[in-house]
């Protein structure tokens, strides 16, 4: 992996539960690490059905960080991307991070 293909930037979010004045559960996002990214692909399907829906799904290869689970998520130009599926690129060297869009 190339120091100069790293040409993104994306921020890795976790959950975080707190409650309010009712005692109501609200989940809030907490940033947990910024990590240089190389954007793989990228891809906006319009789907056919009831409601027009765009989806889009994005691969970010990026050096390794310990602790990123399928529970965090990833921020990339302002919009939230769930991760769907990690992949570990040699022995600790890099991962692999497939997402989907998070919201309109």
């Amino acid at each position: 992996m190339r120091a100069g293909n790293l040409d993104r930037v994306i921020v890795i979010e976790a959950p975080t539960v707190t409650f309010d004045e009712y005692r109501t559960p609200v989940t809030s996002w907490e940033p947990v690490v910024t990590l240089r990214a190389q954007l793989i692909t990228r891809s906006i399907d319009d789907r056919q059905g009831q409601h027009a829906v765009s989806d889009s799904t994005a691969t970010f290869r990026t050096y390794f960080y310990p602790g990123i689970t399928l529970e965090h998520r990833a921020v990339f130009e302002g919009q939230a991307f769930k991760i769907t599926a990690i992949r570990e690129l040699g022995r600790r060297a890099g991962l692999d991070l497939t997402c989907e869009r998070v919201g309109p």
